[in-house]
């Protein structure tokens, strides 16, 4: 009986060795997990971009935007002359973090007068809230301790004050920044993972050929294997934006038919990347394994889950590649700060840049196989 059951278990060895497909992912996956998870995934946000609105233009104003961006905590991106300056910024997602230092400031430190400076955190993205003002806070309150100190010889009286604004989720809430991301991941898991089975599927029942052979082009072959998804896609869309608002009361600030409009390229792009996929797999199993493999680092280093500023340049330099990355921005600025067209233009230029490449990796790899 045991010589048996080794005759199967060397059988079953064989035929997954045959599947070099199923056999690159067996080895790749765990390295690609290792590296995402040891490399990559990080939590302490760091270089998160900065505007500063300084009304007093004093040295010791300068001084104090110096010291946070010294941290390496903030990436000081200029300064800005109002508060429709500051909204600007934040909406079109070139700053996170605003600091407001109010006139006289100098003067109050030099008089022993409490200065109080204000720090506005986009709270759209709840991970960065914690990193930005916290680390503010100390470095204020370690400047306040070292100006009384030198002031009275005691630390009894506060220098500098910080206080904290959370714009667009002052909450907090877990359900608003998640539920908008969730629209690109479950696009992405079902538009590539569909597109690839559906066309495995034509050519593991041999309907395939049937139809290359059929006065159908080649065009319309395509399209209209597609066509349904890009339906299904809008219809996610829908539920999912429903569903935040009616269970988890997700606000909805922007857009919608800006959202629609630009959700296309989105879909249009794990579309091609699902057709791509169908080209390499020769089974719905092997397109299924591809998508997955493709899922995991869309999931970690997207900024769906943690935060992008938080990874290695290595890392972010292969997020850029990932479709999700820029549709995620596009998503959570008109869902949640009201982004118009000119905010999501540089996500937009990359999408567009990415659908264009799949299409035309896709449309050679495609025309081969129909060949």
């Amino acid at each position: 009986m045991t010589f048996r059951f080794g005759v199967i278990a060397w059988k079953e060895l064989h035929q997954v060795r045959r599947d070099r497909l199923t056999m690159a992912m067996m080895v790749a996956l765990p390295v690609m997990q290792l590296l995402l998870f040891g490399y990559a995934i990080n939590t302490d946000v760091r270089h998160i971009p900065m505007v500063a609105y300084d009304q007093d233009h004093s040295a010791q104003s300068r001084d104090l935007v110096r010291s946070l961006v010294a941290t390496n905590y903030y990436d000081y991106e200029g300064d800005v002359r109002d508060y429709a300056e500051i909204e600007r910024a934040v909406r079109s997602g070139r700053a996170k973090v605003a600091l407001v230092i109010p006139p006289r400031y100098a003067s109050d430190i030099t008089r022993g007068r409490t200065a109080r400076v204000q720090l506005i955190v986009d709270g759209s993205d709840p991970q960065t809230v914690a990193s930005a003002t916290n680390t503010a806070s100390s470095l204020v309150a370690a400047r306040s301790s070292e100006l009384t100190a030198v002031r009275l010889g005691k630390n009894s009286v506060t220098a500098i004050e910080l206080e904290p604004n959370t714009w667009y989720n002052p909450d907090l809430r877990t359900a608003v920044y998640i539920v908008p991301g969730l629209i690109g991941v479950i696009l992405t898991m079902t538009m590539v993972m569909l597109t690839a089975m559906a066309i495995a599927r034509e050519r593991e029942r041999g309907t395939l050929e049937q139809l290359i052979v059929s006065p159908i082009k080649n065009v319309e072959l395509i399209v209209g294997k597609i066509l349904p998804y890009v339906i299904v896609g809008y219809v996610q869309i829908t539920l999912i934006l429903l569903a935040g608002r009616l269970v988890f009361a997700v606000p909805f600030v922007g857009s919608r038919p800006l959202l629609y409009l630009l959700s296309f390229l989105f879909i249009a792009a794990n579309l091609a990347l699902g057709l791509f996929f169908s080209t390499l797999a020769k089974t719905q199993q092997q397109a299924m394994q591809m998508s997955f493999f493709f899922l995991l680092p869309n999931i970690l280093v997207s900024g769906f889950m943690f935060p992008f500023e938080a990874m290695p340049r290595p890392a972010q330099w292969l997020a850029q590649l990932l479709p999700l990355t820029h549709f995620l921005r596009i998503v959570r600025g008109i869902t949640l700060r009201g982004s118009g067209l000119e905010d999501a233009l540089p996500e937009l230029i990359w999408l567009m840049g990415i659908l264009l490449a799949l299409v035309l990796l896709a449309s050679l790899r495609f025309s081969k196989k129909l060949a």
